[in-house]
């Protein structure tokens, strides 16, 4: 073989392998171009998607305080209550809050068991408002003033009344609270006979 032929071998096999090379960096130029395009359309989506969850989390922010602010303060005129959101690891949190004059404080601090208990059952029906489909309207307590003052418990009887029409759920209430149990729309007074419970309604002002 001449000189000449192997020139030529050399320059045949050093072309065919750049074209290889040209193709193979036209295939990953391309390949990055597809990936930047659909990082930059996760990018968008991610951000509509936080604007969405933005403005929903607004309405429910919204209503959830509406609903247990109306709670704590007919019994607690001085209490609010409120939700903070904030985004931590890509997740949206909610820190809850109980507010007095402008003063924040956590329901981990001492607030009171009967602060407590208004504040639970006004989440409780703040998330059954948001539900959709809604499961059944009805709401059954057990002793559900046990942890607040006597002068309170009128207050909490206007409360269930004024939640009770608003969200328009019935409230039954087992209890021996006679504040409680002379705001009721009906009363039943349960016995029992050989050992089978009885519910007979009563007037109020025939309970003992």
């Amino acid at each position: 073989m001449t000189t000449l032929q192997t020139h030529n071998n050399f320059y045949t096999t050093a072309n065919a392998r750049k074209e290889i090379a040209a193709d193979m960096l036209a295939q990953l130029v391309g390949r990055a171009t597809i990936t930047q395009e659909r990082a930059s359309n996760l990018e968008k989506a991610r951000e509509i998607a936080q604007c969405v969850l933005l403005l929903t989390q607004g309405r429910v922010k919204t209503a959830i305080e509406e609903i247990v602010t109306l709670a704590l303060s007919t019994v607690y005129p001085e209490l609010s209550f409120e939700l903070e959101y904030e985004i931590k690891r890509n997740q949206s949190e909610a820190t809850p809050w109980i507010v007095e004059n402008g003063d924040r404080h956590s329901p981990r601090d001492e607030v009171g068991g009967g602060v407590l208990d208004i504040v639970s059952l006004g989440l409780r029906l703040a998330l059954w408002a948001l539900m959709e489909p809604k499961p059944a309207n009805i709401f059954i307590l057990d002793e559900p003033a046990k942890f607040l003052s006597r002068d309170k418990q009128p207050l909490f009887s206007e409360m269930l009344s004024q939640l009770s029409k608003t969200l328009g759920v019935q409230i039954l209430i087992v209890s021996h609270n006679n504040a409680i149990i002379d705001s009721a729309d009906k009363v039943y007074k349960i016995s029992q006979s050989d050992g089978i419970s009885i519910a007979a309604e009563y007037n109020v002002n025939e309970l003992v």
